[in-house]
This record gives structure tokens, sequence and C-alpha cells, in this order.
């Protein structure tokens, strides 16, 4: 019996979560015995796909007022964007799916929706096509494709969402967030003895904002504190220029890491902007969560997810960062925390998704 294919359309540089949850579907869709390909979307649009890849970092670190613009005008217009892509797709996706020929194509980024399923309809390929949505609160008009065989969202708010935009309710199915398998799923609360570990992801999409938050957070006393700058190297030299120089102390610093499973285990608190990602691998690890920053637009209602369940807050302000985190820790507050946090009901939509097409393909 030949192996059947799954193609996964992705994003490298657009942030880690498209990676990180294509990654952790291609690991279950490989240990039940299916051949796997990523592609990212972006080169396969040439220059324009390239140049819009390699500036997302920057945009969103520097000018995130133009990122806001330029995604509320996508959630305005979604149809300009769609026949953008699906013009500097058309050839080179269709190429990549003969050579490959997949007998499903999943697409976790939010580009890969429309476009597709129109070059697939075009050229008479009877390959199904899903979608997995790595948004936990409010995902872009871009994400939704009506003529997608199956839709995955992570909570059942969602999944609402769509039913609500007229999707059909057996389109969409709540599938939880893809989480790789190394992030431990805990089931009993940290303990907290003498000190706190603190790790700081990012914090901010600002540099300056990153570098308060770093000196107001070091001022407390009994913790560590580990930084984890990710695929912005600008922060990344900024903070290890002020170490060197003596500007701050008590802090391990690094840029990008393979290895996020040992930090989260290890940690008790995380401050980071409100990305999916890492606040999902954060409640799997029963790590308490501040959300510290967001991307315009992308990120906005992000924190809701974690205030309301209860797994951790929102402190945006660095002036206010040390008097949040000191009553914190110093009451029983983050124990409360760690308590909610293992009592979570996130599925890992790794797991759902290949299940599914286990029994579906």
């Amino acid at each position: 019996m030949d192996v059947k294919k799954v193609l996964i359309l992705t994003s490298y540089k657009t942030g880690s979560g498209h990676k990180s949850s294509s990654n952790a579907i291609e690991k279950k869709l490989n240990d039940a015995g299916y051949d796997t390909r990523q592609v990212d979307i972006f080169p396969l649009m040439g220059k324009t796909g390239n140049l819009a890849e390699e500036s997302y970092i920057p945009i969103t670190t520097r000018t995130p007022y133009l990122f806001y613009a330029t995604e509320k005008f996508s959630d305005i217009a979604p149809s300009v964007i769609h026949t953008t892509v699906y013009q500097k797709l058309k050839n080179s996706l269709l190429a990549e799916i003969n050579s490959y020929n997949p007998d499903l194509i999943i697409s976790v980024q939010v580009i890969a929706t429309k476009a597709v399923s129109k070059i697939l309809k075009e050229n008479n390929l009877n390959i199904p096509f899903y979608v997995g949505v790595i948004d936990l609160i409010n995902p872009p008009k871009m994400w939704m494709d009506k003529n997608a065989d199956m839709t995955f969202v992570p909570t059942e708010e969602i999944r609402k969402y769509y039913i609500e935009n007229g999707f059909a309710q057996d389109k969409v199915l709540v599938s939880g967030f893809p989480v790789r398998d190394d992030i431990i799923l805990r089931n009993t609360p940290k303990e907290i003895n003498n000190r706190v570990h603190i790790l700081m992801v990012n914090t901010s999409t600002n540099l300056k904002k990153n570098i308060r938050f770093v000196q107001e957070v070091s001022r407390l006393e009994n913790i560590t504190i580990y930084f984890i700058c990710g695929l912005d190297k600008r922060l990344y030299r900024t903070l290890c220029e002020m170490k060197f120089n003596g500007e701050i102390d008590n802090i391990e610093i690094y840029d990008f890491v393979n290895n996020m499973n040992e930090f989260l285990a290890h940690a008790h608190i995380i401050l980071t902007k409100a990305g999916p990602n890492v606040i999902t691998e954060s409640i799997r690890s029963d790590t308490a969560i501040v959300v510290t920053g967001h991307i315009k637009g992308q990120e906005n209602h992000n924190y809701e997810y974690v205030v309301d369940n209860g797994y951790g807050l929102k402190c945006e302000d660095p002036d206010e960062i040390y008097d949040v985190l000191y009553d914190f820790i110093n009451t029983d507050k983050l124990k409360t925390c760690l308590d909610n946090i293992v009592r979570h009901e996130i599925g890992n939509g790794a797991e759902f998704i290949a299940e599914y097409v286990h029994n579906n393909i």
C-alpha cells in the first residue's frame, strides 16, 4: 500500500507560531505513517513574497501602525489580498503540488486559503484541502475559506464565530491549538520555593519598552530572569550590549532557541506579547502568563483568553510591571494562577488533526 502524502503550507519567518504549529502537525502525521512536506508559502510568491516575509519582523517591531493598517485593510477587503496571492501563487504552487502529488493539503498560514482552493478547483485537482486556524481570539477574515473541505479552530468561541459567518456546522471543528510534543503537559501545579523563575519572551514589539521591562523586572528580589529574543536580532544585540556594559544583571539573554520546552518547564511566570503559540505552550506547561504587549491588530484581544480563564494578567506598561509582579509573587495570586492552569481544557490540535486525517483520508 502506498504511503499517503500530506503537503503542509506554512511560513518560516512571520513569527514562530506558523512553523511551530506545522512542525507539531507534521510530527503527529509522521508518527501515524504519513509522508509529509512543509512548504513556506512566501518564497513561492517570488520577490514580492520574499520581501513580505523578510519585512514582517522589522514592520511589527519598528512600524507597528503600518502593520495594523495593512491588517485592517485585509479585513475590509480580503478579496483584494486573496486575488493578489492567487496571481503570485498560481504557477509556483501548482508546480509544487504536481511535483509532490499530495493526497491532502493543510494550510496553517492565513494567506494560503482561498488562493489555494481556487488553484485546486481551476486545475481540476481532487485533493482535499484543510485549513488550521492558529488564532485564539477574533481570527482575521483572511482565514475564512468556505471552499475548504474542513477548517480546524482552537476554541468553541471561534467555531461559533465561523458558523455565524455562514460556515456549515460540519465544516468547522474544534481541534485545540497545535502544540509540539516536547512541550510537557503538566497535571500538577509547579511548586514555588525560595526563587521564582521568570521567562521573558520578546515582551513587546517596541525596543524601548523591552529595555524598560528588563530594567524594572530585574529590581525584584529572589528571582532568576531568562530573556529570549527570538527572531528580533536588534533586541538581542541591544540587550547583550547592555549586559556587557553592566547596565543590567541577574539575567540570561538568548536569541532564537530550539529548546523552549526546557525554559517553559523551568519557569513559574512568562512575560510575553500576546502570541497564541506562546500562550498555549505556556498554559500546557503550567506557566503563569503576564501579557506585556501585542502586535497591533493581529493580537489585540488574545490577552482576554489569559485573563478571563485565570491563567495570568495583562500589564503592557513597563512602569507598572514591578508593582504588578511584586504583588503577584508575594501574595497567593501566583499559586492560585498555577492551580487554575493545570485544570485547562486546551486540546492538542496536532493530535486532533492527525486523527481526523487518519479517519478521513
